[in-house]
């Protein structure tokens, strides 16, 4: 479907509805992804009039740039990624390659088999397995993760923006501390 008027672009409706909502678009998102993909600067131009920014990640997906605070939304949903994320990593595994290629089971995952992990969880605000599902689909409804049924999932490229906070932290935490010269 095309809009008429003045900013005739490809799927603007659906385009403009999923980006306010918080979902980033991927290739996975077929024609939405395509229409933006094929018209960015007029996208661009007609979401900078109306006060958004539309921000193109490196790994070709969409998403409004918003507030540089984390919700309590956004917080759980982090996490439940780093969790991940260090599990992953204390196992030795590659990482993202592990995240970006498997299909996780809720009842499998980490998060609730250790006690630290356990507290991350109750400090963003959950603690069950109908937690987990919960976090699942609110990571579904923002386009991070695809769900095969509710106790199954895999990682969308969006998910990137994940690894990226998590690179920015791991960088900031291992960066010698700055020296004052004396005098």
């Amino acid at each position: 479907m095309t809009e008429s008027g003045p900013y005739a672009l490809p799927h603007l409706t659906e385009i403009f509805d999923a980006l306010r909502r918080g979902r980033h678009l991927c290739a996975a998102d077929g024609d939405l992804y395509r229409a933006l993909r094929e018209n960015l600067d007029a996208y661009m131009d007609l979401f900078r009039h109306l006060g958004f920014r539309l921000q193109v990640h490196q790994r070709d997906f969409f998403y409004f740039r918003g507030k540089d605070s984390l919700s309590p939304l956004a917080s759980r949903m982090a996490v439940f990624v780093f969790i991940l994320i260090e599990y992953l990593s204390d196992q030795g595994e590659p990482v993202v390659d592990a995240l970006m290629t498997r299909t996780f089971s809720i009842p499998d995952l980490p998060h609730l088999k250790s006690a630290r992990y356990r507290t991350y969880l109750k400090e963003a605000g959950a603690s069950s397995e109908d937690d987990l599902r919960m976090i699942t689909r609110q990571l579904e409804r923002f386009g991070f993760v695809q769900r095969h049924s509710e106790d199954t999932f895999n990682f969308r490229t969006p998910a990137y923006r994940f690894f990226d906070v998590c690179i920015e932290i791991l960088n900031r935490d291992e960066a010698p501390p700055t020296q004052e010269q004396e005098p």
